[in-house]
């Protein structure tokens, strides 16, 4: 009898680890299903989409999930109309888009309350872009426009004033600008690079608490 006892406990802790373990597998698959659902939102452009992956106190460390805001920002203190914040949104969504070239899962791993997804990246460098050539370009394409409309913008200027006038530059030059610029970014050369991001559990669900760039990945 007590050996069949023993047998029916033995069954029983077998299960019961097995149970942990598929409920382990269960947490460690939602928490990848959501890594790899904030790449995909970064992929499409969609900040807003990604931001429903991560905690309020997540900080990008490739500073991506930043631009929306920021452009937001520089728009609303430029105010050089609808044209040009278009223009501008359009290219801060193509680059946002053209970060992050593909991605695969490498590794998870479980401890206490926190979930680690290791995460292999295939990327543009935009740290490293060379803005020098650029900025030369624009200015003597912004100089050359300026000095073959200057009597049509100096006639804005006397009827409506300087931010009319800087208004109606931006309007002409922005999508040439902007388009030059996209160039630029999605151009950059290649970058492969590890990060690893860091899930816990808010309000039950698995949110991105933080990320890092793995040192060894960008040797």
């Amino acid at each position: 009898m007590k050996k069949l006892v023993s047998l029916f406990v033995a069954m029983a802790f077998a299960i019961g680890v097995a149970g942990c373990g598929n409920n382990n597998e269960a947490q460690i698959q939602a928490a990848t299903d959501v890594v790899s659902g904030y790449l995909d939102a970064i992929q499409n452009g969609n900040l807003d989409e990604a931001e429903e992956y991560t905690t309020d106190s997540y900080i990008d460390p490739l500073g991506i999930d930043n631009m929306d805001s920021y452009m937001e920002s520089l728009l609303d203190s430029l105010d050089m109309g609808d044209a040009f914040d278009q223009e501008a949104n359009d290219f801060a969504t193509n680059a946002v888009k053209a970060a992050i070239t593909s991605y695969e899962i490498n590794d998870t791993k479980m401890e206490e309350d926190t979930i680690s997804v290791l995460v292999d990246i295939d990327g543009k460098d935009y740290e490293n872009i060379d803005f020098t050539a650029m900025e030369s370009e624009l200015t003597t394409y912004t100089q050359n426009y300026a000095n073959e409309n200057l009597n049509r913008l100096m006639q804005i200027y006397n009827d409506q004033g300087e931010d009319a006038m800087m208004e109606a530059m931006m309007q002409d030059i922005g999508g040439y600008i902007f388009d030059r610029m996209e160039t630029l970014f999605t151009g950059a050369e290649q970058k492969k690079y590890q990060m690893r991001f860091d899930l816990v559990q808010d309000e039950n669900e698995w949110k991105i608490k933080a990320a890092e760039i793995s040192e060894e990945a960008q040797s």
